[in-house]
């Protein structure tokens, strides 16, 4: 056996549980002998990660959103096994920061005919990531989108308006709060704000882009706020990051550090990618060169850009 492919059937549209058998095609005519693994409510991808690399598998290959991925990412840490990612979610935002096509058969052949790169991965308190570490009001309303998005999903009008309901009036309720952050144990700042993003990805969330210049390979971490924001210029720079339109702002701040210190008061909500993990204070780090993954060459990015343009 060469590879796994951890497969999850519910991601993205109701095609996408279709494709199965075209992927595996692609790897049969590479002569790449695969076996499958489904996910299931109780199995999220972490676990069969786990067992395929203590098993010695060289490569897994992850089809789904950027939450199984990040599953199958955690399964994986601290091994030597090669990841391969075959986008199938609404976002795929990983995957897009990695120039992966979001096409799953040509994001097939680049798992096959691509190159390794190894990338940095986040770590907060004991939690580890891959996109963001959200403090503050995003945090706070996470749990309403969720219910949004899961209400337009399953064509549930009445759920996703309760979650947009529940999001406006924590939005509203919301006020300044004073931040602490310390970076790399050196250098001090203190704010009041509405809230910090700590990215490792320039995209996250529902295509956000906080942080244009965040790469995934740079050893770093980029940190974004605003400095005493009024609830206008936090939308605008939302709406903007939102649209991934530049936002220039003389009270928006961005650095870089290895690692960032939290803390406020009263201590504010806290979400890495999306998963609420607790309350202010934290410790975020940067865990460079973490995972190997399969990319395109620049020939590939090159050619499926040109290809996307026609």
């Amino acid at each position: 056996m060469d590879a796994v492919i951890i497969f999850n059937p519910t991601s993205g549209t109701n095609l996408n549980s279709d494709l199965l058998p075209d992927l595996l095609n692609v790897f049969k005519h590479q002569n790449l002998k695969v076996e499958v693994e489904l996910t299931t409510p109780e199995e999220d991808g972490q676990g069969l990660a786990a067992t395929a690399a203590n098993n010695g598998v060289p490569l897994v290959i992850v089809a789904g959103g950027d939450g199984t991925i990040a599953s199958v990412v955690r399964g994986l840490l601290n091994t030597q096994t090669i990841l391969g990612i075959i986008p199938m979610g609404t976002r795929n935002n990983l995957a897009v920061s990695l120039n992966i096509p979001t096409d799953p058969i040509q994001a097939a052949q680049v798992i096959v005919n691509g190159q390794v790169s190894t990338i940095d991965l986040g770590k907060v308190n004991e939690h580890y990531f891959l996109e963001v570490v959200g403090v503050g009001l995003e945090a706070s309303v996470f749990s309403s989108g969720e219910e949004i998005k899961e209400g337009i999903k399953n064509n549930m009008r009445m759920e996703a308006l309760k979650g947009f309901w529940h999001g406006l009036q924590t939005f509203l309720n919301f006020n300044h709060h004073r931040i602490v952050l310390r970076f790399d144990g050196k250098h001090k700042r203190r704010s009041r704000t509405w809230q910090v993003n700590i990215c490792n990805s320039p995209r996250y969330g529902v295509e956000f882009t906080l942080a244009p210049d965040a790469k995934l390979d740079d050893g770093k971490l980029d940190i974004v706020y605003m400095d005493y924001p009024s609830k206008w210029e936090h939308l605008w720079h939302f709406f903007s990051a939102m649209r991934s339109q530049p936002f220039s702002n003389e009270r928006l701040r961005i650095f870089q550090a290895t690692k960032i210190e939290v803390k406020s008061r009263p201590p504010l909500d806290v979400h890495a990618d999306g998963n609420p993990i607790g309350q202010t204070p934290i410790t975020v780090e940067v865990l460079p060169k973490s995972l190997q993954v399969m990319v395109p060459t620049p020939e590939q990015v090159l050619n499926y850009f040109n290809i996307a343009t026609l």
